[in-house]
């Protein structure tokens, strides 16, 4: 699991990303996100899973302070509340596991979880998709030259950790604690 935290993961532990999915084996999820939880979760690092499919679940990391504070934002809660999401975050990501399960399509603010701006969160439900000004991490429809230097920074990341990690550096060392 923990190259997969490395290369999906990198910003999120070094703490300049609220959170990020990835998907892994069912098989070695759950004794594999006790043991980084046990491990972590004293830095600010929570791993759980937000869905199950056949042999696969989709992972999700992050930094709980964080998250806390990304979704008390007055754009982000108004966006929430008109989802259905209330609480706090604990609350408001069970709340997001149900829609993944219920819903006929993906639910798109999962976004808000993972450092997209609203307004970019917003744009992309309002255009289904559509007529982003620029692709990368997100479909960004808000502000571009923002998101760009984010990717930039985002992608430097993972590569200096990538690189790090298959020189042998250990693991615990890439968790930033917060």
């Amino acid at each position: 699991m923990e190259d997969k935290l490395i290369s999906f993961c990198a910003p999120t532990l070094a703490g300049i990303k609220t959170g990020s999915i990835f998907n892994m084996d069912i098989s070695i999820a759950e004794e594999e996100i006790r043991r980084i939880n046990g491990k972590f979760n004293n830095r600010d690092i929570y791993v759980t899973v937000l869905a199950k499919r056949r042999k696969a679940a989709l992972i999700y990391v992050y930094r709980r302070k964080r998250l806390d504070y990304d979704l008390s934002r007055p754009k982000c809660k108004e966006l929430m509340e008109g989802l259905g999401y209330y609480g706090g975050c604990i609350d408001r990501i069970e709340h997001l596991k149900e829609r993944i399960v219920c819903c006929e399509s993906f639910p798109h603010e999962i976004g808000l979880f993972l450092s997209y701006p609203p307004e970019d969160v917003e744009g992309f439900i309002e255009n289904k998709g559509e007529n982003a000004l620029l692709c990368g991490y997100w479909k960004v429809y808000g502000n571009a030259e923002e998101a760009k230097k984010k990717f930039n920074i985002y992608s430097r990341c993972t590569r200096i950790y990538s690189q790090l990690f298959s020189q042998g550096r250990p693991f615990e060392k890439f968790v930033v604690g917060i």
